[in-house]
């Protein structure tokens, strides 16, 4: 494979906390050919102003389906729709934000295993301090997030998102079943869970 493209889909209801998403975002390392797409599940203007006003490379999409269940049917969209152009797919929703440098972290890691799942690191969730648990590696619900997947861009073998609250999960448990040797578990933590919690 040659240069690491990544496409990171957000689905957006333009929350409050949107703003501070999209400011993380700001100062990654984006590459040519990256892109961000937001994706209003429903239509919010607001939403694509605030995206034009970061300058970040990509676009606001807005979804025309079925809309809800915290943002998978949106991300379903993408995939099906194929408006995804990069090499790799990413998602993170619009009360996560990524931490300095995550995007070059993630594109480090992807160079050396290019053709497979990945799956990062996040903290704060309120179930557990970091996800991915340490002594747990496992694709199951409640060990993983939207913000921590990493997947080729290969339309075969993407799964869809479940229509329910640990959808992410069956996302990810049904496109890493389309590789024999798994996903890579990376240590990096690339997302901050709804940090204004704190």
């Amino acid at each position: 494979m040659g240069d690491i493209r990544l496409s990171l889909v957000i689905a957006t209801v333009a929350r409050p906390t949107l703003a501070r998403t999209l400011r993380s975002l700001r100062g990654q390392l984006w590459e040519p050919g990256d892109e961000v797409l937001l994706v209003g599940d429903g239509p919010h203007p607001v939403a694509a102003e605030l995206l034009a006003q970061t300058g970040l490379p990509g676009r606001y999409l807005e979804n025309p389906g079925t809309r809800g269940m915290w943002g998978h049917h949106a991300r379903n969209w993408v995939l099906d729709t194929r408006q995804a152009s990069g090499t790799h797919v990413m998602a993170l929703d619009d009360d996560d934000e990524y931490t300095p440098g995550a995007i070059a972290r993630v594109r480090a890691r992807l160079r050396t295993n290019p053709d497979r799942p990945h799956i990062f690191r996040m903290s704060g969730h309120p179930t557990a301090p970091l996800i991915w648990r340490p002594e747990r590696p496992v694709l199951t619900a409640g060990n993983l997030g939207t913000p921590c997947l990493v997947f080729p861009n290969d339309p075969e073998k993407l799964g869809r998102y479940g229509m329910r609250y640990t959808g992410d999960c069956d996302f990810a448990a049904t496109t890493c079943a389309q590789y024999p040797d798994g996903p890579v578990w990376c240590e990096d933590v690339i997302c901050r869970v709804r940090p204004f919690a704190a």
